[in-house]
């Protein structure tokens, strides 16, 4: 029996439950922006906390566009990394990408197919030659932009123009270009907006933690103003019961999860899609395995501790091993709520990590009760 409940990965598709507001954003405003003869592309930003469900959403996006219209639209999903090196290494790799997704699209256009396999990528501009060829990187956020908005210029008059194609590119953790270069997010609004000059129908949904936009707030308004912000909340109760309900459903397993387990389990996990998920894969499989026909809430109770000790050892402990010894005593601190010892700078670096949320000034948390749970009995060792 295939289990619906996947913590290692983004829900999609038909297992994909709950963001009703943001899938009506998307199919009212977002999607009909891509479709032709209309007055151009509307641009997305999901934002949110780590594990809150924005790969999930971003990814849902390829079904509700197939679900939605007819016209043909390219979607490329690329995750970003610091591993890229450099601005102009990210932009190589995502004309790369786009070029492969006209590749695939052109399977029934054999001159197109035979004319891009002959592309080699290179692009000589004034103080820069940018080339997948031979992989010379750019060494400045100009250069880079400029190579981008060259390809992508280049890739839509060769090949998704001609067939009406409309592309949609999204950049899951785009925060993770602002360690590479802190004009990224500035070059990718600058290059997009070009695009839309040019009437090439490019649009872009990113993704990354709530407070994408704040360090360029004062500097690059337009950039925040680019984006329409989809920012994701925890789950509420009626939003769990979803997320239990409807993949069991999809997959067809004549189960049921009592009222009172769900309230339990938002309770315990405080709403947290990656937990609710986490803690649904376990239960689940024991219910298959033993052959419940109901799940109820002492079910949860007395798998409770295993599950528990499972995140310990593999989420909890990874998340302790990320801080340093000096950020693993503020969040004993913060845990014991001995907030009046704790070292601004390093909290500051802890809520970077995503360790700990600011609740208000001077207010902070660990991310999750469970985490400061694991904090409180464990003390690290």
């Amino acid at each position: 029996m295939p289990n619906p409940f996947n913590p290692y990965q983004p829900a999609e598709g038909r297992l994909f439950a709950n963001r009703k507001q943001e899938q009506l954003w998307f199919q009212g405003d977002f999607i009909p922006s891509v479709v032709p003869d209309n007055f151009g592309t509307y641009n997305a930003a999901i934002l949110g906390p780590w594990g809150i469900g924005k790969s999930s959403l971003v990814r849902q996006l390829k079904y509700l566009i197939a679900d939605s219209i007819t016209e043909p639209v390219a979607m490329t999903f690329f995750s970003c990394t610091t591993g890229f090196g450099s601005l102009t290494g990210f932009c190589s790799a995502i004309v790369n990408a786009l070029r492969q997704e006209a590749l695939r699209l052109s399977r029934w256009d054999q001159s197109l197919e035979q004319e891009m396999s002959q592309w080699s990528w290179e692009i000589h501009l004034p103080g820069v030659t940018a080339s997948r060829t031979r992989g010379t990187d750019a060494q400045s956020s100009v250069s880079a932009a400029e190579f981008l908005r060259s390809s992508l210029l280049r890739l839509w008059e060769r090949a998704f123009r001609a067939h009406g194609y409309a592309v949609v590119i999204a950049l899951d953790d785009v925060n993770l270009l602002q360690a590479i270069d802190p004009q990224a997010l500035m070059l990718l609004r600058a290059v997009f907006q070009d695009l839309h000059m040019y009437q090439a129908r490019y649009a872009l949904v990113v993704t990354g933690p709530p407070d994408l936009f704040s360090e360029i707030r004062d500097i690059a308004e337009p950039v925040i103003r680019f984006f329409e912000h989809l920012t994701l909340s925890a789950f509420t109760e009626a939003d769990v019961a979803d997320a239990v309900r409807e993949p069991i459903a999809a997959v067809g397993v004549p189960l049921t999860v009592e009222d009172d387990a769900i309230r339990w389990l938002w309770e315990r996990t405080q709403g947290h899609p990656y937990f609710v998920t986490y803690v649904m894969h376990y239960v689940f499989q024991a219910a298959i395995d033993a052959a419940w026909s109901t799940v109820r809430r002492d079910h949860f109770q007395q798998l409770w501790p295993a599950i528990l000790a499972r995140l310990g050892r593999g989420k909890f402990r990874d998340d302790w091993d990320s801080a340093t010894p000096a950020e693993q005593n503020v969040l004993r601190a913060i845990a014991q709520n001995r907030l009046d010892q704790i070292n601004r700078g390093l909290v500051t670096r802890l809520v970077r990590k995503g360790l700990v949320t600011k609740i208000d000034r001077g207010q902070y948390a660990l991310y999750h009760p469970m985490f400061s749970e694991y904090v409180q009995r464990h003390d690290g060792h």
